[in-house]
């Protein structure tokens, strides 16, 4: 574990405006033998908003062809959903307000939640908070978290309760797993606030990607490590995004189809 302070990103917050939802139907026909086997989604001729609101895990970066916020316009397509992606990541940031944690000079999501979320009147928004507010600077097994739990899950359910109360759909994204370059009491540590997540997903019935489990499991399943999903050992690499923006678009198409079914 390197001692030096990281940007730790993993604040990750999707919104999709749209002015009429896509309907789910069935497409059939004699020359479409493929098509009776899927389901596809007819939009809308306004496409949907995505606003990707996090920090270094959401922003683009020099070393990455596609951050998963690039990918979900082709993913969403291939579902019969147009999307346009707005992409307001800013590195560093945490749940809470500066003035919760300085750590970083920057404006975090509680400062810029009116601006980069609220200001787009989002129909769907995917939070994804953790990795920042984890993390333990001292790097000692009993040392403070940049943001408490009890603070951590405070914002999380604030964002959540005010983008409902305003009819906006939510999806949650869990933080990934770090690497073997960070003790594993930090990891230790993270899985707590991706309970938070779980657990929050699970009360208010919201959509999930759980990152964590996901690259568990890839190692599981492929018998190579999660350390391949990953440039640091904390960011996402491309084949790490492919698989994140895979199951994002799974959420999405879910939380439509359910949200299509309510309106009807």
């Amino acid at each position: 574990m390197r001692r030096s302070s990281q940007v730790l990103s993993y604040l990750v917050l999707f919104v999709i405006t749209v002015t009429g939802y896509p309907f789910l139907t069935t497409v059939k026909g004699e020359n479409s033998k493929e098509a009776e086997s899927k389901e596809k989604l007819q939009v809308s001729p306004s496409p949907l908003t995505i606003v990707a609101f996090g920090n270094s895990i959401t922003a683009t970066r020099k070393t990455i062809d596609k951050v998963y916020a690039q990918r979900l316009p082709e993913d969403l397509q291939e579902h019969g959903i147009t999307a346009e992606v707005i992409n307001s990541g800013i590195p560093g940031s945490h749940t809470g307000h500066i003035t919760d944690n300085n750590l970083f000079k920057i404006k975090h999501a509680l400062d810029r939640f009116e601006s980069d979320v609220l200001a787009y009147n989002p129909d769907i928004v995917i939070i994804g908070f953790g990795t920042n507010d984890a993390h333990i600077d001292s790097n000692k097994r009993n040392g403070k978290s940049r943001i408490p739990l009890g603070m951590y899950r405070k914002n999380m359910e604030y964002m959540i309760n005010q983008l409902r109360d305003r009819g906006t759909q939510v999806i949650l994204v869990a933080p990934n797993i770090l690497g073997n370059r960070y003790e594993n009491f930090q990891n230790k540590r993270l899985l707590k606030y991706v309970r938070v997540v779980r657990n929050l997903a699970d009360k208010y019935k919201l959509g999930l990607v759980d990152n964590y489990k996901l690259f568990v499991d890839y190692e599981k399943r492929t018998g190579e490590s999660y350390e391949g999903l990953m440039l640091d050992g904390v960011h996402p690499n491309d084949l790490g995004h492919e698989l994140i923006a895979r199951e994002l678009t799974k959420a999405i198409v879910k939380t439509v189809k359910i949200d299509n079914d309510e309106k009807r």
